[in-house]
C-alpha cells in the first residue's frame, strides 16, 4: 500500500498545474451539489421544524366580527372535521407603509401580545425590545426584505386615519409572516392594541379561528361562507374578499417554492459540472498513460503489478476529489447564511442551517464513487500493456496513423492546415472538448434565459399566476350604473382597450373552483390555455390541468359546476394553469354561461389596458378623480404585479448571473488544463517547428485554432439543447405552482451572442496558455 501511495504522490508533484484545476472544478461541484440538497431537503424541513416548534393549525378561518355569528360558533364547534379550535379577536385593515422606496399595501391583521394562543403561536426573530408607548412588532420579512430596523418609525395610512408607531422588534408565525400569503400579521402591547382599537373603529374588528382538520379538504371553509352569505344576502356568489381562509399546505408551498426552484437549478448545474470534472478526470488518465508509457514499462518490468499501477492512479485522483469534496462541502455551509438571506425576502424564515452529516456524506459518496469509477475504467488499458511494448512508447510492430490532410495537397495557409492536422490527429482530445462545452455551454444557455426572464422580459413571471396583465382594474360598485362610466373610460385618451374579467366562486364535486367569467376570451391577453382553448360557447368551460386530474376528467368530458343550490353542466374544452390565491383548481366560462347558476351576476371587474407610455399610476389617479365614486376601488395593477413578481425575479436573476460566471470559469479551467497538457506533449514537436523558422505567434495560433472547431461544435449543439430544453427543466419546479407547461423565453439572439462571446473568451485564454511556448527552444531540446 505504501508503493502504491508513493506513485499516487509522485503522480500529483509532476503534474501541480492540473491538479489544482482539477481541485477547483471538484470544490465548485461538491459545493453546489451540498449546497442545492440543504436547500431542496433542509429548506423544507425547516418549515416543518418551524411548525412544529409554533404548535400550528392545519388552517385559519378569518373575518369580519359582524359575519361571526352564533350559528357560525356552533358549526365549528359541533363540525365533526375539526378537531380542536381557537377563536380570538383582533383588527383586519387595509394600511399602507413606505417600502423599499415605494408606497405598499397591506391587509393588516393587528393582534395583541397578551392575547393568548394554545396553538398557532409566534415568536420573536433577532433582536427585541421591551414596549413603550405605540410600539409594534412587525413580522421578519419586513426586517429583511423592508429594511425595517428595531426603533425605527413607521407610519401606517389605514383608510380613515394615520397612526405612526415604533417598531420594537420582529417575529414570525406560519401563517401571517410572508409577503405572498395575503395578510401580515403585526403584535400590539395591549395598551397600544386598545388605542388603535379606538382611533380605527369597531368596523375593523375581526374574528380569527385557527382548527385542526381530521381531513384536509375545503368542507368547513364551504360551510362557513354558506352560513355568512344566508345571513348576509346582499353579499354577492363572487365576493369573498371579506373572508379569508388559508390552509398549511398553501403556506409550505408558497414559502418554500422559490427555495425549491433555486435547489433544481443548483443541483442540475452541480451535475453538469460533476460530469465535466469526470470527462477531464478521463482525458487526464488517458493522457498521462500515453505520456508515461515508458515509465509504466520500467514499473511492470522491475515488479509492479497492474492492479498496482490501476490503483496508483484511481487513488491518485481520488484524494483530489476527496480534498476538493471536502473544500467544497465546507464552502457551502459558509454560503448558506447568504443564501438564506436571499430566500428570507421571499419566504419570510430566518433559516439557520447547521452542519448536516448525512447530506454532507451523500454528496462526497456521490462524487467519490463516480471519480473512482472513471478512473479505475479508463485506467484499466494498462492491463493489457506488456512490459516491453510499453518500453518502446506503445508500438507492437508499426505505429502508422492515418496522414490527415497531407500538407502538399491541402489548400490554405500553413499554420491553419496545421492546426487542422492536429485536431484530427487527437480526435479523442477534440470529442472530449467538444463534450465538455457542450454541456459547459447548455448551463450557460439555461442561465441566460433565466436572467433574461427575470431581469430583461419579466412577461412570463408575470403570467406564472395567470393574472391578466391589464395596466389598471376598477371594481365596479353593484348598487351604480357604471354603463355610461365604463363606454367614457374606454374612449379616454391613451386606453387601448377595456373589458370585464370577474372571479366567482364554485363548486365542481367538493373541491371549490375559483371561476374566471369574460365576454370574450379571444380579447384576453394573458393566455394560461396550455392544451385545447377557451370556451367558445356558454355550454363550455377550461379547467385548469390541476383540477382535472383531481375530479378524473378530460377535454370533451362533461363537468358540472355548482353556485349554491344551481348547479348546470358544461362541456370541457381546454386545460389552463395558473392559481388564484395559492389555489390551483380554477376555471373559465364565459358571461353568458354563469347566467343559469346565477341570474344576478354582475360584472365589477372592469380591466383597463393603456398605452406603453402612460404610467398605470397617473391614469389610476385620473380615474380616482372623474369616477372615484363609480368604483369600490382603483388598483394599479402594474405596480401590484411587479412587487409580486420583484422577488422572484431578483432570486432567479441572482442564481443566472452565478452559474454565468461559474461557467466562465470552468471554461477557464478547462482550457488551462488541456491546453497545458497539450504543450507538455507536443513540446518536442514545437521545438521542431521552431527550429524550422516558426515564430512563437504562429504557433500560439496554430495550437488555438486547433481548438476552435470542437468548441465552436460543442457550443452550438449545448445551446441548442438549452434552448431547446430549458423549459422542461424548468416545468419540474413549476408544477408545484400549478403550471403545467411553462415557456419562458428563449432567444436565440441573446445565445448566440453568447456563443461567440464563450469562443472569443476560449481563443483569448488559449493564446494566454500557449504564451509558455516561448520558452521552448530547439537548443533546449537538444542540451536535455
Amino acid at each position: 500500500m505504501r508503493k502504491i501511495l508513493m506513485l499516487s504522490f509522485a503522480n500529483i508533484k509532476k503534474t501541480k498545474g492540473h491538479t489544482v484545476s482539477i481541485l477547483f472544478m471538484f470544490i465548485i461541484a461538491a459545493m453546489l451539489l451540498n449546497l442545492g440538497l440543504l436547500v431542496f431537503v433542509n429548506f423544507g424541513s425547516y418549515f416543518e421544524k418551524v411548525t412544529e416548534e409554533l404548535n400550528s393549525s392545519d388552517e385559519y378561518y378569518l373575518m369580519p366580527e359582524s359575519l361571526y355569528s352564533q350559528r357560525v360558533s356552533e358549526y365549528i364547534k359541533s363540525n365533526d372535521n375539526i378537531k380542536r379550535s381557537q377563536k380570538e379577536s383582533s383588527l383586519l385593515a387595509k394600511g399602507t407603509i413606505p417600502y423599499n422606496n415605494d408606497n405598499r399595501e397591506f391587509n393588516f391583521l393587528i393582534n395583541d401580545v397578551d392575547q393568548k394562543r394554545d396553538f398557532s403561536k409566534w415568536k420573536f426573530v433577532g433582536e427585541h425590545e421591551s414596549p413603550d408607548s405605540m410600539s409594534i412588532y412587525l413580522p421578519y420579512v419586513m426586517n429583511i426584505d423592508g429594511g425595517y430596523k428595531v426603533n425605527d418609525k413607521l407610519k401606517v395610512s389605514f383608510e380613515d386615519v394615520d397612526i405612526t408607531f415604533t417598531i420594537k422588534g420582529f417575529t414570525e408565525d406560519i401563517f401571517f409572516s410572508s409577503l405572498d400569503t395575503v395578510v401580515m400579521g403585526v403584535y400590539l402591547p395591549s395598551g397600544t392594541y386598545d388605542r388603535v382599537v379606538e382611533k380605527l373603529g369597531v368596523k375593523y374588528k375581526a374574528s380569527l379561528i385557527f382548527a385542526d382538520l381530521r381531513k384536509n379538504n375545503m368542507d368547513v371553509e364551504n360551510g362557513i361562507k354558506e352560513i355568512i352569505k344566508e345571513k348576509n344576502p346582499n353579499i354577492l356568489t363572487d365576493d369573498v374578499s371579506i373572508f379569508f381562509s388559508l390552509d398549511k399546505g398553501v403556506v409550505r408551498l408558497s414559502r418554500s417554492i422559490m427555495a425549491n426552484i433555486v435547489s433544481v437549478m443548483m443541483m442540475v448545474f452541480a451535475t453538469i459540472i460533476v460530469v465535466v470534472c469526470l470527462i477531464v478526470v478521463r482525458f487526464r488518465i488517458e493522457n498521462s498513460i500515453e505520456e508515461d508509457m515508458t515509465k509504466i514499462g520500467s514499473l511492470k518490468a522491475v515488479g509492479y503489478t497492474s492492479r498496482q499501477i490501476i490503483s496508483s492512479i484511481t487513488i491518485q485522483f481520488s484524494l483530489i476529489a476527496l480534498v476538493g469534496s471536502m473544500m467544497g462541502i465546507t464552502l457551502s455551509y459558509l454560503a448558506t447564511p447568504a443564501i438564506s438571506k436571499v430566500f428570507a425576502h421571499q419566504s419570510g424564515l430566518m433559516w439557520v442551517q447547521g452542519f448536516d452529516g448525512m447530506i454532507s456524506s451523500i454528496s462526497l459518496f456521490v462524487i467519490l464513487l463516480v471519480v473512482i469509477l472513471v478512473s479505475f475504467i479508463s485506467s484499466s488499458r494498462i492491463n493489457r500493456l506488456n512490459p516491453i511494448v510499453a518500453l518502446r512508447g506503445g508500438i507492437i510492430t508499426h505505429s502508422f496513423r492515418k496522414n490527415y490532410m497531407p500538407l502538399h495537397k491541402s489548400r490554405g495557409s500553413l499554420p491553419f492546415v496545421l492546426s487542422i492536422k492536429l485536431m484530427l490527429q487527437n480526435m479523442k482530445q477534440s470529442l472530449m472538448i467538444g463534450m465538455i462545452f457542450l454541456v459547459v455551454s447548455f448551463a450557460g444557455t439555461f442561465a441566460l434565459s433565466m436572467f433574461y426572464n427575470s431581469v430583461i422580459d419579466t412577461k412570463i413571471f408575470k403570467e406564472i399566476p395567470g393574472v391578466e396583465l391589464s395596466s389598471v382594474i376598477a371594481v365596479c360598485n353593484p348598487i351604480v350604473d357604471n354603463t355610461s362610466v365604463v363606454e367614457n373610460i374606454k374612449n379616454m385618451k391613451g386606453v387601448r382597450k377595456a373589458q370585464f374579467l370577474d372571479i366567482v366562486m364554485m363548486k365542481s364535486d367538493s373541491y371549490e373552483v375559483a371561476t374566471y367569467v369574460m365576454d370574450d376570451y379571444s380579447m384576453k391577453e394573458t393566455n394560461t390555455i396550455y392544451e385545447g382553448r377557451y370556451p367558445l360557447h356558454s355550454n363550455e368551460v377550461a379547467i385548469s390541468g390541476y383540477l382535472a386530474e383531481r375530479v378524473k376528467k378530460n377535454i370533451g368530458d362533461s363537468i358540472i359546476l355548482k353556485v349554491n343550490d344551481k348547479q348546470s353542466e358544461y362541456i370541457i374544452t381546454g386545460y389552463c394553469q395558473g392559481s388564484y390565491m395559492g389555489k390551483f383548481n380554477i376555471a373559465y366560462i364565459r358571461s353568458d354561461g354563469i347566467l343559469s347558476l346565477n341570474q344576478e351576476f354582475k360584472q365589477r371587474g372592469f380591466q383597463i389596458y393603456i398605452d406603453k407610455d402612460i404610467k398605470a399610476s397617473e391614469f389610476k389617479m385620473e380615474i380616482d378623480k372623474l369616477y372615484g365614486d363609480d368604483f369600490l376601488k382603483v388598483v394599479d395593477l402594474d405596480k401590484e404585479v411587479q412587487q409580486g413578481i420583484g422577488l422572484y425575479t431578483g432570486i432567479v436573476s441572482k442564481v443566472g448571473i452565478s452559474i454565468l460566471v461559474v461557467t466562465i470559469l470552468v471554461v477557464m479551467l478547462v482550457l488551462y488544463f488541456v491546453i497545458n497538457s497539450s504543450v507538455i506533449r507536443k513540446k518536442h514537436d514545437l521545438g521542431i517547428q521552431k527550429a524550422l523558422g516558426f515564430t512563437t505567434l504562429q504557433l500560439m495560433h496554430q495550437l488555438s485554432m486547433g481548438f476552435l472547431p470542437p468548441i465552436i461544435t460543442g457550443v452550438c449543439l449545448g445551446s441548442l439543447l438549452g434552448m431547446t430544453q430549458t423549459n422542461a427543466i424548468m416545468a419540474v419546479p413549476m408544477k408545484a405552482m400549478g403550471l403545467m407547461k411553462v415557456n419562458f423565453i428563449v432567444t436565440p439572439l441573446w445565445s448566440m451572442l453568447f456563443d461567440v462571446g464563450i469562443v472569443i473568451v476560449s481563443y483569448a485564454i488559449s493564446m494566454l496558455v500557449t504564451y509558455r511556448i516561448r520558452k521552448i527552444t530547439a537548443y533546449g531540446l537538444v542540451s536535455e
